[in-house]
């Protein structure tokens, strides 16, 4: 049996497929989704969203939001998302946007500078994840 996943935007629909699994960036860590899993509403972080469909994995920056899971079905909807074909950076900028990314929250000065800066590493770790995770697949 498989997995209905719907991904939403306030701006638009950005997929509606199935999946085998899935795997949330939840604000409490990494939430698995299989066939069959109980109900369950969760916040989501800014991180990696992973779905898996025919033994193949596909990797979506998500920014923030919500999942519902509900009789097979997941509906995520989250405030904006990052698809890796939309990434154009290798994974040797990947790495340099993460390093820089590390050396500004260390340089942070005020408390709104420190959050404004953990969130970008949060969405540079993600980009180098799922570049990886691409490099990886794809081999």
């Amino acid at each position: 049996m498989v997995i209905n996943i719907r991904i939403l935007t306030p701006e638009r629909i950005i997929c509606s497929t199935v999946a085998d699994e899935i795997v949330l960036p939840g604000e409490t860590g990494l939430v698995g989704v299989l066939d069959g899993h109980a109900p369950l509403i969760t916040s989501l972080d800014t991180g990696l969203l992973r779905i898996k469909l025919n033994k193949k994995w596909t990797p979506i920056l998500l920014f923030g939001g919500i999942a519902e899971i509900n009789q097979n079905r997941v509906t995520i909807l989250v405030n904006a998302v990052e698809e890796f074909t939309d990434v154009k950076l290798s994974l040797s900028e990947a790495t340099k946007e993460l390093e820089n990314a590390i050396l500004a929250v260390d340089n942070a000065e005020t408390s709104k500078d420190r959050l404004d800066t953990l969130l970008e590493l949060k969405k540079a770790t993600a980009r180098l994840e799922g570049i990886n995770y691409l490099s990886l697949n794809n081999r």
